[in-house]
């Protein structure tokens, strides 16, 4: 049977405290410090926990649920990779300002994915989450302000700004940066500051600033020209599998800088080159070839066959 309540206003009031309470206190309803819990699960790479555990969060309008749980959405991690259930989750936490979302809604806008394009929309997600001190947003930012898309064009910007993410750490903006000072754009020319940039790049693992620093030894600017440095630097940059860097090594060993010369070498780098770099690596890769008996030649194009970039 039935039982009927009658409520008063007072009544109800106290009844729904009392029901959210429960609420807070039932199995299976996480409370805030479940967020925990859930960062836990994912940083671990149990993703079905993870989701498990952030859904509910996400719901009730925490922010770095909602980013986390986009994540998942967006790699595949723990569930079907959908990127159109991951970018109104990213938008729910940028909304409410998580820099990491405003910046991750920009690549959305950006690339079009789940999204109309929109470069403008990028760039105004990119310079909210810039201007909290994002530095990967910083550098997105800036590469809009150098290019002009989505935003009035500014060279000058467009190197506070990476200078911003430079002055956090970020190897890649350091990078654009050196391309900055070295060709005077937005900034005074400096190719000491310049080199000294593309040498922090490259110490912390960005490849493309070995061939970068490499280039700058190799014909002495802002540096101590020093052939010898700029072999080893192309050296490590081709065995990344940087084209240009290849095709330059080759060259080098052709011609003996840096270090004896040596023609298997050079038809060895040319030869793996010409798969990126066919219109420029071709001519040189011949003339290497021509210097080289047959046996040379099938001994150095095994080797190419199995060439890997490390």
């Amino acid at each position: 049977m039935a039982l009927l309540l009658r409520l008063t206003p007072g009544c109800l009031r106290g009844s729904l405290s009392g029901l959210v309470l429960v609420g807070l206190l039932a199995p299976g309803v996480p409370a805030a410090a479940d967020l925990q819990s859930a960062m836990r699960s994912f940083e671990a790479g149990d993703y079905s926990t993870a989701k498990m555990e952030l859904e509910p969060l996400a719901e009730s309008g925490e922010a770095e649920a909602q980013y986390l749980l986009g994540r998942l959405y967006d790699a595949g991690d723990g569930v079907s990779k959908d990127p159109g259930r991951a970018f109104p989750l990213f938008m729910q936490a940028a909304e409410q300002g998580h820099a990491e979302a405003q910046r991750v809604v920009g690549i959305y806008y950006e690339e079009g994915k789940a999204v109309g394009q929109s470069d403008i929309e990028a760039a105004r997600w990119y310079e909210k989450a810039a201007d909290q001190g994002n530095d990967k947003a910083q550098r997105n930012f800036a590469t809009a302000l150098l290019l002009g898309r989505g935003t009035p064009a500014s060279a000058r910007r467009a190197a506070e700004y990476f200078q911003k993410a430079a002055d956090q750490g970020n190897a890649k903006a350091m990078r654009n940066l050196a391309y900055l000072y070295y060709f005077g754009t937005g900034v005074r020319s400096d190719r000491e500051q310049a080199a000294a940039l593309f040498q922090k790049a490259a110490e912390a693992g960005v490849g493309k600033a070995d061939y970068d620093l490499a280039r700058l030894y190799y014909r002495g600017h802002g540096v101590a020209k020093n052939e010898e440095l700029a072999r080893e630097l192309f050296q490590k940059a081709a065995t990344d599998g940087h084209g240009k860097a290849q095709i330059f090594l080759g060259r080098m060993y052709m011609r003996g800088e840096g270090g004896p010369k040596d023609l298997k070498q050079a038809y060895f780098w040319l030869s793996v080159a010409a798969a990126q770099e066919p219109g420029d690596a071709d001519l040189l890769m011949k003339r290497a070839r021509d210097q080289l008996n047959g046996n040379e030649i099938d001994e150095v194009d095994r080797k190419v066959a199995e060439f890997q970039p490390s």
